[in-house]
């Protein structure tokens, strides 16, 4: 796409180039012919020459400043994405023109150029003695420009706490907006003396904190995983990657910090409602519940009647599990308990492989807490001949998904890798207890394979290609149903 633009430009900047050479020798043509418009230099004949000289002189100045910038200068910023500062465009004009200025006066009016800069430099004492904050203001615009600290659409903040959108830069002063829509000029030396903070740069998306108080009861990593797992979810960040600490000990709790990662700060608000809603609702989903709402979320366990020891290896239990995930959500409470009782706990940190694509394998699991990312290895053939393999992540799952279905239910090999992105706790549930269940339980193949089919057909993009054949036939449900209970032997 950007080969195309620069060849566009090029062809633009080409064609603007020779418009204007075109112009200019045209003009200088015209020049020389005004010149024969009095023959001796005098009377007004040689005033309307003068006059005729000079505006063709301001003239070829003016195309040689708008060829400058439309055929040179607009296509060299295009290509290398970076503008050339506003100031030094005004000072390159003012040069070319002031240029112009003194070939009329001494060319055309043979005036002595000694006498004009002795004019202009005593005039310019005097400018610059009245004028010197105007100049202040002007020489930091210019500073401003040059250092390009300072871009339009940059986010900034000052050291009383204000903080504003920058709207426009000029050559005294800059243009801002106010968070509450107000606008505000200040001064280009203001900007510059003041400790500013830049919150767009180097890069627009910048770091958010939210605060999260949890009782002293509740076991660090299992609250760092959930409020991981619950800003990892939250759609529209620039990151998936949160950051999640105990920051410090209070008296009505554990004050947890969590930075994460927005795309510019004029969307930072809505980035922290949608942070704080993820982190409510895991909250909730985990047996948590929010108590008090102000700076910062402070929550405590449902049943303020239990007593519970602290212990850091507690996690969510097998049956809030297994409830989360919908998987046995057909079934009646019995069964779900009885299921639960029969799933084995594995936490695993972050970077620990859960199985890799190709594997055999025998159980399927539900994530209770944390994030686990799934990567298809891909073989794909070079030019020359050789076969190049590659991994690509294809899906990112959290508490409440369940994965390794296909091959509990199906026999089939492990059609991805699935590699822990966070410490994660999951439940392991092996064809054994599924086969016991089927037996005891009529009807239980056919609830868990209504609910495996109804999961997969909510997400589209995360089926397998199992999944979409299964979808072509008649019965999903049923044939699901017999595929597994046939190879379990039943």
């Amino acid at each position: 796409m950007k080969i195309c633009v620069d060849k566009i430009m090029e062809k633009r900047s080409l064609r603007l180039s020779v418009i204007g050479i075109l112009s200019i020798a045209l003009l200088c043509v015209a020049y020389g012919i005004s010149d024969k418009i009095s023959v001796d230099n005098t009377g007004d004949l040689y005033d309307y020459e003068c006059l005729v000289k000079s505006f063709i002189v301001v003239l070829i100045s003016i195309i040689v400043i708008r060829t400058l910038f439309s055929a040179i200068i607009n296509p060299a910023e295009i290509r290398h994405n970076k503008k050339m500062p506003g100031i030094l465009k005004y000072v390159v004009g003012a040069l070319i023109l002031t240029i112009a200025a003194v070939y009329i006066v001494t060319a055309i009016y043979s005036k002595s150029a000694m006498a004009i800069f002795t004019t202009l430099g005593a005039s310019g004492i005097g400018i610059a003695f009245i004028a010197q904050d105007t100049l202040k203001e002007l020489i930091a615009g210019i500073i401003i420009s040059f250092q390009n600290d300072f871009r339009v659409g940059d986010w900034i903040k000052f050291p009383d706490g204000t903080i504003a959108k920058i709207l426009r830069t000029k050559l005294t002063c800059i243009d801002l907006e106010l968070l509450n829509d107000t606008r505000l000029y200040i001064s280009n030396t203001k900007l510059t003396n003041a400790s500013v903070i830049n919150l767009s740069q180097p890069t627009p998306a910048h770091f958010n904190r939210i605060d999260v108080i949890l009782e002293h009861d509740v076991p660090i990593e299992q609250a760092r995983r959930i409020l991981y797992t619950a800003t990892a979810n939250t759609p529209g960040l620039a990151s998936r990657e949160p950051l999640v600490v105990a920051d410090a000990v209070l008296q009505n709790g554990i004050l947890f910090a969590i930075f994460f990662k927005i795309p510019s700060y004029d969307v930072g608000a809505e980035m922290k409602h949608r942070v704080i809603s993820s982190l409510v609702k895991h909250l909730h989903s985990h047996g948590l519940k929010v108590c008090e709402v102000g700076e910062s979320i402070n929550v405590k366990i449902v049943d303020n009647k239990l007593v519970k020891s602290f212990n850091d290896d507690d996690t969510t239990d097998a049956k809030t599990a297994l409830r989360y995930s919908g998987l046995l959500k057909n079934c009646n409470d019995e069964i779900l308990e009885h299921f639960a009782t029969s799933m084995e706990k594995i936490v695993m940190k972050a970077g620990d492989v859960v199985f890799k694509q190709g594997e055999e394998g025998d159980t399927m699991f539900i994530i209770a807490e944390g994030v686990v990312s799934v990567s298809l290895d891909v073989s794909v053939a070079e030019e020359d001949g050789k076969v190049h393999k590659s991994s690509n992540v294809i899906a990112t799952l959290s508490d409440g998904a369940y994965f390794g279905e296909m091959a509990l239910l199906r026999g089939e090999k492990r059609n991805a890798t699935v590699v822990a992105k966070s410490d994660v706790v999951l439940f392991k549930i092996r064809r054994e207890t599924v086969k016991a269940f089927t037996e005891k339980y009529s009807d239980f193949a056919k609830k868990l394979s209504e609910a495996i089919v109804e999961r997969s057909n909510e997400n589209a993009a995360k089926k397998s290609e199992f999944m979409k054949e299964l979808n072509k036939k008649a019965d999903p449900i049923a044939e699901f149903m017999n595929a597994f209970k046939a190879f379990l032997g039943n």
